[in-house]
């Protein structure tokens, strides 16, 4: 399997300031004074339509970190009333910089995208960033990382790719089709382990001499080089081993940011197929899945493939949006019964608060529904 550096993160501790509760800001041309503790008329509300309230990011105290809790994700306000301007959206377990503790709602610290049609001609004629204050709901959020998947997580994807067609969903979309996910307990999956099926085949005499690998096919050898890059980042190669019925050698790459598999043909020594990570093979010989953790865009890049005589040809690609697997061998594995099983968390706890990967487990498995 492939592997990535975990982050290392530094937290400091944070003291509690004294916070003032009104606030200037430049409103079409104008100081509008906004008293927080007072109620907020519809009439204020309407004016206040335009810039938000601009804070110094360095000069401003972080009283405490939440989470968003809702599992339909938090809104940010411009005012903290539910009738105040939108001005971002954050998902569920989503981390957040609490700045003020208010009645109902949180203040937060926030950079907010704002665009400004100065003519009213409906073109956009300015795009600003700039650090704000923006307000959420409490009943929206919690002081612990929520953790938990719930079977309505499991489907849920960030893109689909089916041959040259690709659709990205913002808000998310269920999958309905090519996988069957299910929620399971531990007794279950450590019950499956024993029944694990891999079709790999190792073979020591591969080695690798001075950052060299080579490879004898029945056509050509094929050589696998280390390179160091400099600021463009290694490469390394590893001989992983052999999938003797599709007559294939796979070898393991690691690149600056990235990995992959790759299958070469032992009569051609030509690259037949590249996979976004270790690829599973099913007991009855028929599918593929590849499963990639990935930690930068925080869930699963999972590639489906079908296996047609000794050819892997690819059937879909999804981002799994809510939940991301461990990245140990031993914690995915296709079982004699026909289910892949995964140990997962949800996205939104994968990392625990020292930067290390979150050991408290859940558990799913997978079936090819075709």
């Amino acid at each position: 399997m492939s592997s990535f550096k975990i982050p290392t993160h530094i937290f400091s501790s944070i003291i509690l300031c004294l916070t003032t509760f009104s606030y200037h800001s430049a409103v079409a041309n104008q100081n509008v004074i906004i008293d927080l503790n007072k109620p907020i008329s519809a009439a204020l509300l309407a004016q206040y339509n335009r810039g938000g309230i601009e804070i110094d990011y360095d000069d401003t105290t972080v009283l405490k970190y939440i989470y968003v809790t809702a599992k339909d994700g938090a809104i940010a306000r411009q005012l903290p009333s539910g009738a105040a301007r939108k001005v971002k959206s954050y998902t569920f377990g989503e981390k957040l910089d609490v700045i003020e503790d208010r009645k109902d709602w949180y203040t937060v610290r926030d950079s907010i995208d704002r665009q400004y049609d100065e003519n009213n001609d409906g073109v956009i004629d300015k795009s600003i960033s700039q650090w704000e204050k923006v307000f959420v709901k409490k009943e929206q959020t919690g002081s612990t990382m929520p953790a938990s998947l719930t079977s309505k997580d499991l489907n849920i994807l960030a893109y689909l790719s089916v041959g040259e067609d690709y659709e990205y969903f913002e808000d998310g979309k269920a999958l309905n089709d090519y996988l069957k996910i299910e929620l399971i307990d531990k007794a279950l999956f450590e019950k499956k382990r024993p029944l694990a099926v891999d079709f790999l085949s190792k073979n020591k005499s591969f080695k690798k001499r001075n950052g060299v690998i080579s490879i004898p096919t029945a056509k050509k050898p094929v050589k696998f080089v280390d390179k160091d890059n400099g600021d463009d980042g290694d490469e390394r190669f590893d001989y992983i081993g052999s999938i003797d019925f599709l007559n294939q050698h796979l070898i393991e790459g690691n690149y600056w940011e990235s990995s992959n598999y790759e299958m070469i043909d032992k009569n051609s020594g030509e690259m037949t197929q590249v996979f976004i990570d270790y690829p599973h093979i099913s007991p009855n010989k028929k599918y593929i899945i590849s499963a990639y953790t990935n930690p930068y865009e925080q869930y699963t890049d999972l590639e489906l493939y079908k296996i047609k005589g000794t050819d892997t040809i690819p059937i879909m690609g999804a981002g799994f949006m809510h939940w991301m697997p461990i990245v140990e061998p031993e914690n995915i594995f296709w079982a004699k019964d026909g289910f892949l099983y995964l140990a997962v968390n949800h996205s939104a706890a994968f990392w625990k608060e020292d930067g290390h990967i979150n050991d408290e487990f859940q558990y799913i498995r997978i079936k090819v529904d075709l």
